[in-house]
């Protein structure tokens, strides 16, 4: 039977990458806003002193088979900081292909949920904002997404807390869409705190020419 690792992401993996980077945007209906490209992902993310940390989902084929691992999915996250709290993790994205997602419930951690997930759940956005807070001795979290039998997108968000932890940070911080009612309702039932209702934060970008503008260049 085959299985899933989810390991690190190597620089020769930037291609498959990139290519699941521009499926979750076209998913998400902002295929126009993604400028990156191989080259990009291998300098900031392999260099020296990298923007950003990756993680891939591969299947491993089962003994005797012919065929290789197969990338299915990736989550990108980075390291943040809070005045208020220290060190934070934020989960850029998150993303499992389409015929590796299952119909079914796949729980982690402590709760549970009597909502149904999207058949994906992204979270790459600037609109919605969650944290969730974390306990190293005793994490009272989980996280609930699709399955394919083994629940891969589970497996990615489980080894980003870990990741988190590990590097003592206390909290996890992501995003939805505002349209993706169920992944908004979705992460307030798991116990996220919705700060945009919550405090009243509002994202704001700086782009190109107002960048340029900005800096007097």
């Amino acid at each position: 039977m085959a299985s899933v690792l989810i390991r690190e992401a190597k620089e020769g993996d930037c291609g498959n990458i990139l290519r699941m980077i521009r499926e979750l945007a076209e998913y998400e209906k902002l295929s126009d806003q993604v400028k990156i490209n191989e080259e990009a992902l291998r300098a900031d993310g392999f260099g020296e002193n990298p923007f950003f940390h990756c993680l891939v989902a591969e299947i491993l084929p089962a003994p005797g088979e012919p065929q290789g691992p197969c990338m299915v999915g990736y989550g990108l996250y980075y390291f943040i900081y809070s005045t208020w709290t220290g060190r934070n993790i934020y989960l850029e994205d998150i993303y499992v292909k389409p015929e590796y997602r299952g119909t079914g419930q796949d729980w982690g951690g402590k709760k549970s949920s009597p909502h149904r997930p999207p058949h994906l759940l992204p979270l790459n956005c600037s609109l919605w904002s969650f944290l969730i807070p974390f306990n190293s001795d005793n994490p009272s979290f989980c996280f609930f997404l699709p399955t394919s039998g083994q629940g891969i997108g589970s497996k990615i968000i489980k080894k980003v807390a870990e990741v988190a932890l590990d590097n003592g940070c206390s909290q996890f911080r992501l995003a939805v869409l505002d349209w993706n009612k169920r992944a908004v309702d979705l992460y307030k039932a798991l116990g996220a705190r919705d700060l945009t209702e919550a405090e009243g934060w509002h994202s704001f970008r700086f782009e190109g020419e107002a960048m340029r503008e900005l800096a007097g260049k």
